[in-house]
C-alpha cells in the first residue's frame, strides 16, 4: 500500500461478538468499523474501510484526517470474552474455567455474553490466557 510512508501509529481495536457475527472498532479512529461473519473478515474490513478513505481523499484532492496517519496503522486487538473463544474454538470454556480456578458455569456465561465479567475476573481470565500461551511456546515435539 503506498500510504505507508510514516512511522506506524499504534492503535487499540476492539472486537466483539454479535448474534450475527463480528465487530471492529476502535475510539482512535471515529465513525469507522469493520464487520465480517468471522473475526478475520471484520478485521480485513475496518483496514478496508480506512484505505477507501484514504483512496477517496486521494481522489477529492482533500487531506485525510490526521487520526488515519496515511493508512501506516499498527492494529492490537482487544477482545471481549465471547470473542475469544470463538475465535480461539480449540479452548474449551469449561476446561479453562478449571485450569484458572474460575467457576465453569459462569465462565460459560460470560462465554455466551448472558454475564458481564466483572474487571477482575477479566484480568483473571486475561492471565490465565497469557499464561496457557506461555505453556504453549515451552512444548517441543
Amino acid at each position: 500500500m503506498k500510504y505507508k510512508t510514516m512511522k506506524a501509529k499504534k492503535v487499540t481495536a476492539t472486537v466483539e461478538a454479535s448474534s450475527t457475527g463480528f465487530g471492529v472498532f476502535s475510539d482512535k479512529l471515529p465513525g469507522i468499523t469493520g464487520y465480517g461473519d468471522t473475526i478475520e473478515k471484520a478485521k480485513e474490513d475496518i483496514k478496508d474501510a480506512i484505505k477507501d478513505i484514504l483512496e477517496m481523499h486521494e481522489e477529492q484532492g482533500t487531506k485525510a484526517p490526521a487520526y488515519l496517519n496515511n493508512g501506516n496503522l499498527d492494529f492490537m486487538y482487544k477482545y471481549d470474552i465471547a470473542s475469544i473463544f470463538s475465535h480461539f474454538g480449540m479452548l474449551d470454556a469449561t476446561n479453562f474455567a478449571r485450569k484458572i480456578n474460575l467457576n465453569p458455569s459462569l465462565m460459560r456465561q460470560y462465554k455466551s455474553g448472558l454475564t458481564v465479567a466483572s474487571d477482575k475476573q477479566k484480568k483473571k481470565i486475561e492471565e490465565g490466557l497469557h499464561q496457557l500461551g506461555q505453556e504453549l511456546l515451552n512444548v517441543h515435539l
